[in-house]
This record gives structure tokens, sequence and C-alpha cells, in this order.
């Protein structure tokens, strides 16, 4: 039985998944793929578009065979940590062969011998990291150039993008926990990972989001104008009309105008699965940072005596930099332009306040790193058809499958123990947003 896992977000699913997937066992010839998906947040620092229930769905109608968890405390950190958590969790599942991952360049030699560069950290590399950290650049950047002095690259491409960042972090935490699962790579298509641009065979998760937050937004105002001006029946539909693109018409029926749906549907086909998209716009609303902006707000005046430091990622000079703007906070993204700098990225400050409002501490991060990533296996879903994998999973992890959680009275470790409350907690946090009668401990596993 040949098992491939692959470490996603999935914020949504679209094409570019969808082909991973496909790869996985067409190319690599997987008899099952297991999926590690980030919870109800992402590594940038953001909440998901649509609750990890809606992407777990997603996932198995896109042929993921099961999909579990990884804790938030690794799914909303740097790039190390996310690998390393993701990769312990692939490790504890016990029958995972290889992982699966998308690269700007498709060359997993060159991944490789990056990864065990900067495992090693020679003399000369680690010379010319300071010289570049001297000169002010990030340590994205100086990592970068260091490496460019100590090693000949024949894809210039290897060191830039979000994705080779992660293959490379992903082969680092496999050989740092001598691994027996293999990476394998396939060259990423279509558009940049951070477009905003919906262009190419396969567009951007980016980009998609960007679509969908405009299309709630123009719900969401247009609902407030109905019931403000209590326009009803034509009424109504004409003003819908008027807030849709007046140019776009059914290609069956030139005559008659789409509504919002229709338009959204016709613009995102060619990008996500049909049936994955008619679920996508059956949503009522889409989730975005912003949203929790008065809770942030709350959280930094009432901890701004004491100091942000404790907090994962925050050092001195960001802490102060918090404090000396909060006078003019108004809203989490206007609050991370206010806070940018040359070596502060927009990402790594929204992923810093976000800690703030989960209440992630470095300490807590540091205990990981010391304990090897520690994890729990909390299983979102499967489909009936994989349940060979989940019964080799149960013969040969050593640590507990959480299917429901009633069931978390299994896990008897402290640090496994602390994870779960984490998510818990980071789970309440995001239904303050998008309201679900369930909580954590009354939802059943998804199965199709």
């Amino acid at each position: 039985m040949k098992t491939i896992g692959i470490v996603c977000e999935l914020n949504p699913l679209h094409s570019g998944h969808k082909y991973l997937l496909d790869m996985a066992k067409q190319k690599f010839s997987a008899d099952y793929v297991v999926l590690v998906m980030s919870g109800d947040y992402t590594q940038r620092g953001v909440p998901s578009i649509v609750s990890k229930e809606v992407r777990t769905k997603m996932a198995l109608m896109a042929g993921a065979d099961a999909v579990f968890e990884l804790p938030v405390q690794y799914a909303t950190a740097s790039a190390e940590y996310f690998a390393s958590g993701a990769v312990s969790l692939l490790n504890s599942l016990g029958c995972v062969d290889h992982i699966l991952f998308g690269t700007e360049n498709g060359d997993i030699e060159e991944i490789q011998k990056i990864a065990s560069i900067l495992n090693d950290e020679p003399d000369e590399y680690k010379k010319a990291l300071q010289e570049g950290l001297k000169k002010g650049l990030n340590f994205a950047c100086a990592r970068d150039a260091a490496l460019k002095k100590v090693i000949t690259i024949d894809n210039i491409g290897t060191l830039i993008g979000s994705n080779n960042i992660l293959g490379i972090e992903y082969c680092r935490a496999l050989m740092e926990s001598k691994s027996s699962i293999t990476p394998l790579t396939i060259k990423r298509e279509g558009s940049d990972y951070n477009s905003d641009e919906l262009t190419g065979a396969y567009a951007s998760a980016s980009a998609i989001r960007k679509l969908l937050e405009e299309r709630s937004a123009i719900k969401s105002d247009t609902t407030s104008y109905l019931k403000s001006e209590s326009v009803t029946g034509s009424n109504a539909d004409q003003v819908l009309y008027q807030d849709c693109d007046q140019n776009r018409y059914s290609d069956s029926n030139p005559n008659k105008r789409l509504d919002q749906d229709d338009i959204h549907m016709a613009i995102l086909k060619d990008y996500i699965p049909e049936d994955i998209l008619t679920l996508l716009l059956s949503q009522k609303t889409y989730n975005r940072l912003d949203n929790y902006s008065d809770y942030l707000h709350y959280k930094l005046l009432s901890e701004r005596s004491e100091g942000f430091t404790s907090y994962a990622d925050i050092h001195r000079d960001l802490s102060d930099k918090i404090i000396k703007f909060l006078p003019k906070y108004t809203t989490i993204s206007k609050f991370t332009e206010l806070l940018k700098s040359k070596d502060l990225t927009y990402t790594r400050i929204q992923r810093s306040l976000l800690h703030i409002l989960l209440g992630i501490k470095q300490e807590a991060l540091d205990t990981l790193k010391n304990e090897n990533y520690p994890v729990y296996l909390r299983l979102l879903g499967f489909r009936k058809v994989s349940s060979p994998l989940l019964a080799a999973i149960r013969e040969h992890s050593d640590t507990p499958v959480i299917s429901r959680m009633s069931d978390a009275f299994k896990i008897d470790d402290e640090i496994q123990k602390e994870l779960l409350a984490q998510d818990v907690l980071a789970s309440d946090i995001y239904h303050l947003i998008i309201p679900d009668p369930k909580n954590e401990y009354q939802k059943p596993v998804i199965i199709l």
C-alpha cells in the first residue's frame, strides 16, 4: 500500500490543488492520499475563508482519502514550525511513504541540497548570513543571499517563492527527524502564490479569495440597503442586478441577466472544480481577518502595559511599535500597514497580531521545538472506500486517532492536551464571526 501525504490549507481548494491530488495518484501511483490541513487559520496569519469542516468536505470531493488537522500553533507559525509540525504529524501516522508538494522549479535535488546546507550551517554560510543581516536585510533575504554565495544553483527560482521555501523546510524537517518518508515534488503551474489576478490555467488562492470577499461585500451592502429602504419584490431584483456586472449574460439565453451566484460561477468555473465551487458559493459568508478588529483592539488595549514580547514572533522592537501606534488603530489590516517596515513584512506582522488574538505564546512554540514537535491526530474526514488506510494508521501509529472529540480522553500526554485545548479555543474564536450551532465537541467526522 503506497501512501502519499500532502500538507495544505485549501483556502479555498482550487484546480491547482486538484492537480496535485491527481498527480499523487496518476504520476506517483499512490493508493491513498492523506492530507495534513490547517484548521481555522492559515500560515499567512488570517482566518480561513470558510470553516475547516467545509474545506475538509472539499478535499474529500477532490479525491483526498483522509484529512487530519494541523494544530493551530503550527498552522499559524513561521515556515520552520509549520513544516516541522506537519512532517511530525505525517511521521506519527506510521504508514506514509512520501510527502508531495509543489515548487516553483520542480527540482527535488536542488531543494534537498539547500535543505542540507541550512541544517548543517557551514561556516561560509553563517558568515554570509550575518553580513546580510548587518546590511539591514530581513532574515529571508539575508538567507537567500548567503545561500547564493555558497552553492551553485542551476535554477534561479529555487530560492524565490513561498512553495519553495516550504518545500525546503519540509526536507529539513525530514532530515532532522530522520524520517523514512521521502520527498516528491512537481512544478507549480499557473499564477504566482500571492497574485491577485485570475489569470492562467491555475489561479492563486489569493485571487480567488479576493473575488469571494468582493462578492460577500456586495451581498452584505445590498442586503443592508434592501432592509433600510424596505425594497421588495421586483424592485429588490432590480437592485441586485445593478450590483452585478451588467456586461455578463447567460450563454444559453443571452437576453437574460445573470444573478450574483451565476456571475461568480461563470468567473470561477475555470479555476475551481464545479461541484466544489457550488459548495463554496453556497456559504452564507466568507471570513477575513478584519472581522476580528474589535476583538484584537480590546486585547491590545488591555495588555499594553505588559507589552507583547511573550507572544510568538514578537520581539521588543515590534512590541514597542505596537504600543506606539495603538492610538491610531482602526482595523487589523490598516494597523498592519502602520507597523510594516523594511525588516518586517506584512505577513510577518499579520501573523504576529493573530498570535496575540489567539493567545499563542513564544514559550509554547519553543517547548514544542524542544520536544521534537509533538502532535495529536485529529481526523477531520475520510472517504468510506479508504477504510484500509485508517486501519493501517490505527495499527502503525503510536498516537491515538481522535475521530470524535469525546475520544480526547485517550490523550494522556500533557503537551498534546495543550495543543488540543489551543485548537478548541481558536475554533471558538473563529466562530465568533462564523456562527456554528455545534461546538468542537459536538462536530462529527465528515464521511463521503
